[in-house]
């Protein structure tokens, strides 16, 4: 189960501060989900964890060196999951995104060129490493 974040240009921006504390210091990150709720509100992130306070959650990072080359994939039911929310018109993108194109209207693009470009993101987010 992935975190739902609230859709939200602050929220987001809440949401990204906090991983970048996580980040300068792992001794801050949630070893549960009772533990992200609790980082969560306290720093405003609007979201949705699924499971039980007690699951666990983990963190894994990055080599210094990048060696292996590390290739981050979702499962296939993630991955359905969320072809799922893909549909002609607008694509799904978080509303942080507008920001980068100045207001400019979304485009509309068909189901099939939605898939592509959900195809690309996907492939993207294999390989850039987060940043």
């Amino acid at each position: 189960m992935r975190i739902e974040i609230h859709n939200d240009n602050q929220n987001w921006l809440n949401w990204g501060n906090l991983v970048l504390t996580w980040i300068r210091d792992p001794k801050t990150r949630p070893t549960n989900v009772g533990e992200l709720n609790t980082q969560l509100d306290k720093n405003n992130v609007t979201a949705k964890v699924g499971g039980p306070d007690s699951k666990p959650v983990l963190f894994w990072d990055y080599p210094d060196n990048n060696d292996p080359i590390q290739i981050a994939l979702p499962t296939k039911a993630m991955l359905e999951e969320r072809l799922q929310t893909v549909d002609p018109g607008a694509y799904p993108l978080p509303h942080f995104y507008d920001i980068a194109f100045a207001g400019a209207p979304r485009a509309q693009l068909s189901g099939p060129v939605s898939l592509e470009f959900a195809a690309r993101r996907i492939g993207e987010y294999s390989v850039n490493e987060c940043c």
